[in-house]
């Protein structure tokens, strides 16, 4: 596997899978990372039948998806004192430029955070694994 590849191939995929392209405009971010992390779980156990690659890798989900439940905790946080700033006249540009500056922060951490977890799972998984385990995402984006 070409990691040039691998990584366009993750950052791709990735945003559009797991920060959600769904037709569904009920689900919150939470109920999608929940969501996905169940799929993602599921898709690996049917996936990978080498037992210490398998709990090693459920493992890196499980972990990385309580990261990112702190992540979009916070991102709900910063928008509710966008909303607050915004409603208030006497807000200066500066402090609209820092929850901005904070919010990109934020997703940049994010997203960086599920790259990681996607190389850490490729290179646990075999190239056939993997090919299966990134079809489930050109589903999730296709969807």
């Amino acid at each position: 596997m070409r990691p040039n590849a691998l990584l366009s191939c993750c950052v791709v995929l990735l945003i559009a899978g797991i920060l959600g392209c769904s037709t569904e405009p009920s689900k919150t971010d939470e109920e999608k990372l929940q969501a996905n992390e169940l799929d993602l779980s599921d898709t690996l156990r049917s996936t990978v039948k080498d037992t210490d690659r398998l709990r090693q890798m459920l493992a890196l989900v499980d972990q990385l998806t309580a990261e990112l439940q702190v992540g979009l905790d916070e991102l709900a946080k910063l928008r509710d004192e966008e909303t607050l700033l915004n409603a208030d006249y006497n807000a200066s540009l500066e402090e609209l430029r820092e929850v901005g500056d904070r919010t990109q922060f934020v997703r940049v951490e994010y997203r960086a955070k599920l790259i990681r977890m996607r190389m850490s799972l490729a290179q646990l998984a075999t190239d056939d694994e993997w090919k299966k385990i990134t079809s489930r995402d050109l589903a999730i984006s296709n969807n």
